[in-house]
């Protein structure tokens, strides 16, 4: 059933990979302007980033150089979130479950201690996307991992501690609840259509020309139909794959040529906001079929405190509808 000329003051859109609701309210975004983010400054003598001996952080396990210096470095986490252990141990204890965090955290970190994403030109972007890519493939040997989460936050607000520029890489024992959930939905919707529901949005997408920010050859960026904040983005690979790993360096450059449009539309239209970055790719292990999956990547700017509705519900309120965000940002 299509939708008449039913009017109301909101609408429910439901999310068709993970079947999750949310709350599209106009009327909210009255309340609200967009600030820019809070700066947080940190001369680079006191930069742990800045000088990566100086504060003892242990030596680098990739370095990428230019000419004159290094340009990027991936060392492993000061304060990691999980470490080396068993990752065959499960514990019980009465209706209770636990095992070792077991894994690896790592930080990827960018030589000039002054500049943003929005700064970098795509054969810059390009090859932090293959640092990503050459560390993804490294640590998905390991026998423990199961999953590689690979993040960035920009602004306090999106939880950098640090604002000298970097981005983490956190591999797992375990799928997050987050990613498993999307790759259940996926797979349901494969096993009934025989077709990748991604594949099917991103068709729909095109079609009705609504909701789309930029395209290339190889990557389109799109508002989601069922954003979970305002001005969510989403970058897919037009070409169908389930990896992230598995991309080769053309289409890492379209890939990058895509990022640097949105990363430019949120700093020029929105303000620099604070945002999240991060890649859903299918798990790295062999042992299942993840072909029906389409990786991508999601950003999501931070504009405001989450609250009661949403903590209390689950339901995310959106007050920028996604033909609107993408309207701004595509101009």
């Amino acid at each position: 059933m299509k939708k008449n000329n039913v009017k109301s003051i909101s609408e429910l859109r439901q999310d068709p990979v993970s079947g999750d609701w949310m709350l599209l309210a106009p009327l909210r975004g009255k309340r609200h302007k967009f600030k820019r983010r809070i700066k947080v400054e940190l001369s680079k003598n006191k930069c742990p980033f800045d000088n990566l001996a100086k504060f003892g952080n242990l030596p680098p396990v990739l370095v990428y150089r230019n000419k004159d210096d290094w340009f990027l470095q991936v060392i492993p986490n000061k304060y990691p979130a999980v470490g080396h252990g068993e990752c065959s141990l499960i514990f019980k204890n009465g209706v209770y479950k636990s095992r070792p965090g077991v894994g690896f955290h790592e930080i990827v970190i960018l030589r000039d201690h002054d500049r943003y994403l929005v700064q970098y030109s795509v054969l810059e972007i390009k090859k932090i996307l293959m640092a990503y890519r050459e560390r993804y493939l490294s640590l998905a040997k390991d026998k423990c991992v199961k999953y590689i989460s690979i993040f960035h936050n920009h602004g306090k607000e999106a939880g950098s501690t640090v604002p000298h520029l970097h981005s983490q890489i956190l591999a797992l024992p375990i799928v997050p609840p987050d990613v498993s959930h999307s790759i259940n939905g996926s797979r349901r919707y494969y096993h009934e259509y025989k077709k990748c529901i991604h594949c099917e949005m991103l068709r729909q997408e095109i079609k009705d020309k609504k909701r789309i920010i930029y395209e290339n050859n190889n990557a389109i960026v799109v508002a989601p139909f069922a954003s979970k904040v305002n001005f969510e983005t989403r970058i897919f690979p037009k070409k169908h794959s389930a990896y992230f790993e598995k991309m080769n360096d053309g289409e890492l450059l379209f890939f990058a040529d895509a990022m640097k449009f949105v990363f430019s539309g949120i700093y020029k239209k929105l303000k620099d906001p604070a945002f999240n970055l991060f890649i859903h790719t299918a798990p790295s292990g062999k042992n299942h079929d993840y072909n029906h999956y389409h990786w991508h990547m999601e950003i999501l700017p931070k504009f405001e405190t989450t609250g009661s509705i949403e903590l209390g519900t689950g339901l995310n309120i959106v007050s920028v509808a996604p033909e609107e965000a993408a309207k701004i940002l595509n101009k």
